[in-house]
């Protein structure tokens, strides 16, 4: 029986417990602040980001390890498995999918022994395939099996967060001028979701912070029947412990799942949406 390595990056917010007890490889981003450039997870977290954005940092651009990282990862990882799956963030929202398929043209024919996939999500949306995936390898599949199951699970998954303000977005390119004045004159929150790999305003939410997230999980749960309800993700960016116990509160009062799973976002994915940003995320049935 091959021996395959699951790995992925740093953005699919899974915790640093996961991937030791799951032996899953990590590629770690970076962030780039006014002060110098971090490894995420390793030199700054998602509190570190939010703390100097809040006390008026005004730079904190997101980058993916570059081609040369990536080949020697994936040699490092190819010294323990046979072939190696990489579950990247999706190609429409970072370079890092392009950088882990240039690195395969540099390795020569141990490239035949890498496949790497755009998850065509980010955050916990990752954290999905991720999961089936080392369940598969656990159980003893095929390379091809679990790269074929993890295409169809690709299709399933509900990926939205609700984002406290507009800030971040704006300054992230993620929304435009017009969006940011508005929300921050009308006390509006928007709400985006993951279509096609790509990050769009779904809805806007209109008042106080607090019961706009009831209304954004309530929209997002309404169609219960339609959830595979063996797993949701609470993912939040700084959340304070009563907002994310309410959130948990009226997830189970909608949907019975059978896990739970609250994470913290990653610097990467924090630097993106924002403080207090909170996302809902499952599989959807088909």
């Amino acid at each position: 029986m091959k021996r395959i390595g699951i790995t992925s990056d740093c953005a699919c917010d899974l915790p640093e417990e996961y991937f030791e007890v799951h032996d899953v490889g990590i590629m770690y981003f970076y962030i780039t602040t006014d002060t110098g450039r971090f490894r995420d997870g390793c030199e700054v977290d998602s509190q570190n980001i939010i703390e100097y954005l809040e006390r008026g940092g005004v730079k904190a651009a997101t980058c993916a390890p570059q081609p040369m990282e990536y080949e020697i990862f994936f040699g490092r990882q190819l010294e323990k498995y046979d072939e190696i799956i990489h579950i990247s963030l999706s190609d429409r929202l970072s370079n890092s999918y392009t950088n882990a398929q240039t690195a395969l043209s540099f390795m020569g024919r141990d490239s035949g022994r890498i496949s790497v996939i755009d998850s065509e999500q980010f955050s916990s949306g990752m954290a999905f395939m991720i999961i089936k995936a080392v369940e598969m390898r656990d159980s003893g599949c095929s390379a091809s099996e679990i790269i074929r199951e993890c295409s169809r699970v690709r299709e399933c998954i509900s990926t939205s967060f609700i984002a406290k303000n507009a800030d971040y977005l704006y300054r992230n390119g993620l929304t435009g001028k017009a969006v940011r004045t508005v929300c921050s004159a009308m006390l509006i929150h928007p709400v985006l979701s993951l279509k096609n790999g790509r990050v769009a305003l779904k809805t806007l939410e209109i008042g106080d912070y607090g019961k706009s997230v009831r209304n954004y999980i309530r929209s997002e749960l309404s169609r219960s029947r339609a959830i595979d309800r063996k797993r949701v993700f609470i993912t939040h960016a700084g959340c304070g412990v009563e907002m994310l116990a309410a959130v948990k509160a009226e997830v189970k009062k909608l949907c019975c799942f059978d896990e739970v799973v609250v994470a913290k976002a990653s610097a990467t994915i924090s630097s993106n949406c924002g403080a207090g940003s909170i996302g809902v995320l499952f599989l959807k049935n088909k």
